[in-house]
């Protein structure tokens, strides 16, 4: 992954659920990318094989997707977390996928870096150590910045199924906490037209609470070389489908 990709591609979240999971399966069929599972979140040394060996066979390229090691919440927490113990399970996770050498960070972890100046020197400080060459993460933000500075490349994302709020930090954008009831796109045609406004238009729609019970919506520039799909949505294979479709364009 050395030369900016010519077309968007599309990234997913693979192995969380077991090598059994016909979803995961079916879905490699569909993307450009699998960020594999570790153990940090979720996962272990065996799907993390199997998805990598099976996600080779069919031409995708394979990403480290590492986490808190916070399995209880799925990583989807901020934790108070020792940095040398970080840097132990992140390098463990990383032996699950050995040669690989582009990371993703999932969940709070991504978040926290996108926003923390400090955190997100850090990783990528452990990223250089670690002899990662490229990293998916958020346009703008503090960790691709950081990465930037170090001569890692960076593969700008946005997600299809997940709503964004505008913010102080660097990037200008967060994703909406998932506690909110509207933090995820439910419906497959509004996440269509949200990957499309992404990927066409070079806006990412953005969303406010509006005080009174509503929403409103308003878009944001932005530039992406990656989509990325929630392989545990509920639209994550239709919506898979229609966005290779989209991409392709």
């Amino acid at each position: 992954m050395s030369e900016r990709p010519s077309r968007v591609l599309v990234n997913c979240d693979i192995g969380e659920r077991g090598v059994d999971d016909e979803t995961d399966r079916a879905l490699l069929l569909e993307i450009d990318i699998a960020n594999v599972a570790c153990g940090g979140h979720a996962g272990d040394p065996q799907s993390a094989a199997f998805f990598r060996s099976e996600s080779e066979r069919l031409g995708v390229t394979v990403t480290a997707h590492l986490s808190y090691p916070d399995r209880s919440n799925f990583g989807r927490k901020s934790i108070d977390i020792d940095r040398n113990t970080l840097a132990g399970s992140l390098r463990s996770q990383l032996e699950a996928l050995q040669g690989v050498t582009t990371v993703k960070f999932h969940g709070a972890l991504y978040n926290d870096g996108c926003r923390s100046r400090d955190l997100a020197e850090w990783l990528t400080e452990w990223l250089v150590s670690h002899s990662m060459t490229t990293i998916i993460t958020m346009p703008g933000s503090a960790l691709a910045q950081s990465c930037l500075s170090a001569g890692i490349e960076v593969l700008a994302e946005a997600f299809a199924e997940r709503r964004y709020r505008r913010d102080s930090t660097a990037a200008g954008v967060a994703l909406v906490e998932r506690r909110l009831p509207y933090a995820s796109v439910g419906d497959l045609d509004e996440a269509l037209a949200q990957a499309e406004s992404i990927v066409l238009h070079r806006q990412l729609p953005v969303v406010s609470d509006d005080g009174r019970g509503g929403l409103t919506f308003d878009t944001v520039p932005i530039r992406t070389d990656t989509v990325c799909i929630h392989s545990d949505s509920a639209l994550a294979l239709p919506l898979a489908r229609r966005l290779r479709e989209l991409v392709r364009r």
